[in-house]
């Protein structure tokens, strides 16, 4: 049974064809004799994906079991399908990257469209810039702050660039805003004036 097995086995893998359902049924009595063949059930479950048989689903996890690397495995299961070409008497197998360096480019319609393109950045119109005009800009430079931006730490920022005025101002929009510190703010308001008259 062995020997029988081996040599079906090696004619299958020789002209295997996942869309032959004679081989199909092949592998799966060698799958029933050897469940853990790995070999064997990689290539039904090549043909049961093939043939869109339901069976695949079923016998995919245990094929991945089975498998030591399963990137191999999901590249032989989705690796193309090669397609037959007849040309008078000879009969060649393409996969899907070999069309590429089957079809013949016309490099006359590339030079062609190299062509319009370089002539469309020749004639296209081209953007001037008037010297004229120059332009404004519209941030006014020591905008005020406004209210909900003001924090003690600004205030404090204020007093070590010695923009007194600015300090004080702070520490008067702070107290509005938190009325239970204000006393607080009022005792660092008098801290600022006695040190804008030092200076």
């Amino acid at each position: 049974m062995v020997d029988n097995s081996k040599n079906l086995f090696s004619k299958i893998i020789n002209d295997f064809d996942p869309k032959d359902e004679n081989q199909a049924n092949d592998l799966k009595k060698i799958l029933n004799s050897y469940p853990y063949f790995q070999s064997a059930s990689a290539h039904y479950l090549k043909s049961l994906r093939v043939q869109e048989n339901e069976a695949y689903d079923e016998l995919l996890p245990k094929t991945a079991l089975l498998t030591s690397n399963r990137v191999i495995l999901r590249d032989w299961l989705f690796k193309p399908i090669e397609i037959d070409i007849s040309d008078n008497s000879k009969t060649e197998k393409y996969s899907f990257l070999d069309w590429f360096d089957i079809i013949d480019d016309n490099e006359q319609q590339v030079e062609e469209k190299f062509d319009l393109i370089d002539q469309f950045i020749k004639n296209s119109p081209k953007i001037q810039f008037s010297q004229e005009k120059k332009s404004e800009p519209d941030i006014k430079i020591g905008a005020k702050i406004k209210d909900e931006l003001i924090t003690e730490t600004l205030a404090k920022i204020y007093v070590t660039q010695k923009k007194f005025n600015k300090a004080i101002k702070a520490y008067e929009i702070l107290s509005l805003k938190y009325p239970k510190k204000s006393s607080f703010f009022a005792d660092q308001i008098i801290d600022i004036k006695k040190i804008k008259s030092k200076d």
